[in-house]
């Protein structure tokens, strides 16, 4: 008998998952479509940017929530009895909260887009073409180079995004939105001034104006370049990282 990862097993948690929260799932699929054909009942203008807030923020909330069950003491010690192995656990906790979500979200978007744009070309009488804007690359508005984002890294955008929140939940006991919000804006502030502290001694020259700081770098040898790419890699690799630690955080999870 495999002890570690067993198909069979994870078929039955997935249905354990649909056939607990069938009823939740189903109205959220609705919802989620009412609000997407609501965005393109108005013609089929860009509106990959709110698809993708909606995503995000959305995604964040329904990853902070796969590990509630430990909220309530009962319902932790339940869990944590079903004869399943914790990475069967937490393979169908990702699975769920990442790539089912996701294909969730395109599927209702898809719907929602063809709805809003059929309706109101029939009820306003205008001839708007069926737009499907997520899918299309456009430019990533953080990225200095402007450089197209598609669909595989939103995708991995949203996957890292799942990772920490998922990992909120399983570590943070109530409230897991909230408190893997202040983990990350904490994280962040000192990942900032680290870095802002390592390029004033590192580069170039430092000067005050004002309040304004100005950091000079010679990026003739392409280092800027190379940095770039180590921080993608970096950020790729993020989320196996995630799903590893959450892994050993719930195989040390007691209620």
């Amino acid at each position: 008998m495999n002890t570690t990862l067993d198909i069979n097993r994870l078929g039955l948690l997935f249905r354990r998952f649909f056939i607990e929260n069938k009823q939740r799932e189903l109205t959220f699929w609705g919802i989620t479509t009412v609000v997407f054909t609501l965005m393109h009942l108005a013609g089929s203008q860009e509106k990959s940017i709110s698809v993708e807030m909606f995503l995000y923020i959305s995604g964040f909330i329904f990853a902070a929530r796969t590990f509630k069950i430990f909220n309530y003491t009962p319902g932790g010690m339940h869990y944590l009895l079903i004869p399943a192995t914790h990475l069967e656990k937490l393979t169908t906790a990702i699975l769920l909260s990442t790539f089912y979500y996701f294909v969730m979200v395109l599927i209702t978007y898809s719907l929602g887009t063809i709805f809003g744009t059929t309706i109101g070309n029939f009820f306003f009488e205008s001839n708007n073409p069926i737009v499907f804007a997520l899918f299309n690359s456009i430019p990533d508005l953080y990225n200095n180079s402007h450089a197209p984002m598609s669909l595989l890294n939103k995708f991995i955008l949203f996957a890292g995004i799942q990772s920490v929140f998922m990992l909120g939940s399983i570590y943070f006991k109530g409230n897991a939105v909230g408190k893997t919000f202040l983990a990350i804006t904490a994280i962040a502030i000192v990942l900032g001034i680290i870095e802002l502290l390592l390029l004033r001694i590192t580069f170039g020259t430092y000067h005050i104006e004002g309040q304004m700081m100005n950091i000079s770098i010679d990026s003739e040898h392409g280092f800027l370049s190379a940095l770039d790419t180590v921080s993608t890699v970096f950020a790729y690799a993020l989320i196996p990282f995630f799903w590893i630690v959450s892994y050993f955080r719930l195989k040390e999870k007691q209620v």
